[in-house]
């Protein structure tokens, strides 16, 4: 019998963020019964506890992945875990490593022995194309974390362990979309790394969507991953300032920042010759798969690329770019002067 999320209790870790907004719209939509949100910021609380208001089934709860007592008695009665928390942005990761280690790694083994704890029916970890063959600090704790959910898949005798891993969603934190189109809107100006850099990109709603029938779906201990298309940052570059520049703009070419890769991976030449391709996701099975994954997967088309980089990949048509962009806002301009391009997104967006 199928998995269903309908009428279960899942806590977000990380949850006032795009990502843990998006879920709480989808998860809210497949009939859960009860979401708790965990972060460690009280404004961002507060102003989801505002963006969801008409939903009584929402507890929020301060806390932070680091404090494992804390993590401990906040996720007893639930059944399902989503685990986003984590420091993201590469420059800060790599100026403050140690920080990172204690959220990005230390945080998500607290995470792992809650969920063994308390008995939970299924883990989410949510983990970056910045995990395979890392350059920087934050890819290198992304990794650090996979493995721990891979093998606490393993050892585990009733929680599924899963792993989800995409590049970048659209307008999330730290993005370059939403800087973009702030500094175009505000300064007319536009900073651009390398415009030879290529990225992924996927909208908010779809990579959501996809990870949640990562969720459903999985027998535990895979790394789902969806595929996805990418495009240069001169394209886009190109496209936000054909809709949003006023007149010529100033354009800056300001270098790679520390930590930054040219181009990304989501799935490496080594971690192919274990993928199978089922459906919109692609999976990435462990190297010692236990006898139900495999078993599970044995009949699943395996993948013919020899690796999956944003350099390789199918990328964006200009015309699909735009529509991207514009299906989230982000060629938007203000609607009143001196209003900030932050909060005039459609569709009740917010950006974090």
């Amino acid at each position: 019998m199928d998995y269903t999320l309908n009428g279960k209790n899942v806590f977000i870790t990380g949850g006032t963020g795009t990502w843990g907004q998006e879920f709480t719209r989808q998860l809210l939509a497949m009939g859960v019964q009860r979401i708790g949100i965990f972060s460690r910021g009280e404004y961002r609380q507060v102003e989801m506890r505002r963006a969801f208001q008409q939903h009584n089934n929402i507890s929020y709860t301060i806390g932070d992945v680091r404090d494992a007592t804390r993590l401990n008695e906040a996720t007893r009665s639930y059944d399902v875990i989503v685990h986003l928390a984590a420091l993201k942005h590469v420059p800060v990761v790599e100026e403050n490593p140690k920080e990172a280690l204690l959220t990005n790694v230390i945080g998500t083994q607290n995470v792992i022995d809650a969920a063994v704890r308390n008995r939970m029916e299924r883990c989410l970890y949510v983990s970056s194309d910045k995990a395979v063959d890392p350059l920087n600090f934050y890819g290198v704790s992304k990794l650090a974390a996979e493995r721990l959910v891979v093998m606490a898949n393993q050892a585990s005798n009733g929680t599924r362990f899963i792993t989800y891993r995409a590049g970048n969603v659209m307008g999330s934190a730290g993005s370059v979309v939403p800087i973009f189109q702030e500094t175009l809107i505000n300064h007319n100006t536009i900073k651009i790394t390398d415009p030879s850099m290529t990225r992924f990109f996927i909208a908010k709603g779809d990579v959501v969507r996809l990870a949640c029938e990562a969720m459903i779906s999985a027998i535990g201990g895979e790394i789902f991953v969806p595929a996805m298309k990418s495009t240069t940052l001169r394209m886009l570059a190109d496209i936000m300032i054909s809709r949003l520049a006023n007149g010529e703009p100033n354009v800056q070419y300001i270098g790679i920042r520390p930590g930054e890769k040219i181009h990304e991976q989501l799935v490496s030449r080594d971690e192919c010759q274990r993928t199978k391709q089922v459906g919109d996701l692609w999976v990435v099975l462990p190297y010692f798969p236990r006898s139900e994954l495999a078993k599970h997967y044995e009949q699943s088309k395996a993948v013919e690329f020899a690796e999956y980089g944003s350099d390789t990949s199918p990328q964006f048509s200009a015309a699909e770019l735009e529509s991207l962009l514009e299906s989230e806002s982000f060629l938007d301009m203000p609607t009143s002067m001196g209003q900030s391009p932050l909060y005039f997104k459609k569709n009740n967006y917010d950006f974090h």
